[in-house]
């Protein structure tokens, strides 16, 4: 009877380690999964800075671990087809269907921008603005949806450090765990910039969970 209680015991002990095994691996290939799923939303979003409007104006804040940009995420481009006054807020377009109320769009013709937001989901020739333009802008200039996307590190829901991602208002966590984060800006010679007019590329260095070795990607903006 001693003896089956020790073989019980040790089986269970056994058991129980390869349990706590197979959950730490669990949890690893879960981290492992939504630090490459992170990086890849944030690499394919920093390419698109600059595709929203005016590329110069786009980065609008580089810091060592928060960046804001505008960018068109959804590629929601058309034209106008008519002339646009400055007071005027509808806009005839090649195809205005599916954009959502109350997004930033950017009217662009070859030198110059104007913004405002829509009053109204888009319909499939028009788009219905909440203010007008304030300057004319012929037939043919491009009408954009920009975004406002922030990153940064903040606290989630059970007090850990995370990545967080904002786009026009609403943010959420990314990447949890998070050890370190950094953010390098380099302008089209590789050379690290503070100007926000200059940045070319953003260095993405990363560490998650306590052991993990840190990750690095580097990224080019599609619109510098």
């Amino acid at each position: 009877m001693a003896a089956g209680a020790v073989v019980l015991a040790a089986t269970l002990q056994s058991l129980h380690h390869l349990q706590q095994r197979f959950w730490s691996q669990q949890a690893t290939i879960l981290g492992n999964q939504d630090v490459r799923i992170g990086l890849e939303i944030m690499e394919s979003e920093f390419r698109q800075v600059g595709t929203a409007g005016a590329s110069q104006n786009a980065v609008l804040r580089a810091g060592p671990q928060t960046v804001e940009f505008t960018a068109n995420l959804a590629s929601l481009e058309t034209a106008l087809t008519e002339p646009v006054s400055p007071w005027q807020l509808d806009l005839s377009v090649a195809d205005g269907k599916d954009w959502p109320k109350d997004k930033k769009v950017v009217v662009c013709a070859q030198d110059r921008c104007a913004e405002t937001k829509l009053a109204r989901n888009g319909r499939a020739n028009r788009l219905v603005l909440t203010g007008a333009l304030g300057q004319a802008f012929p037939a043919g200039s491009v009408v954009r949806v920009s975004n406002h996307v922030r990153y940064y590190l903040g606290t989630d829901q059970s007090g850990g450090t995370s990545l967080m991602r904002m786009v026009d208002g609403g943010a959420n966590p990314l990447i949890g765990n998070v050890r370190a984060f950094g953010l390098r800006y380099l302008d089209r010679e590789g050379k690290i910039t503070q100007d926000r007019a200059r940045v070319a590329r953003i260095r993405i260095e990363l560490a998650v969970g306590p052991r993990a070795p840190a990750v690095s990607r580097e990224v080019g903006l599609r619109g510098r």
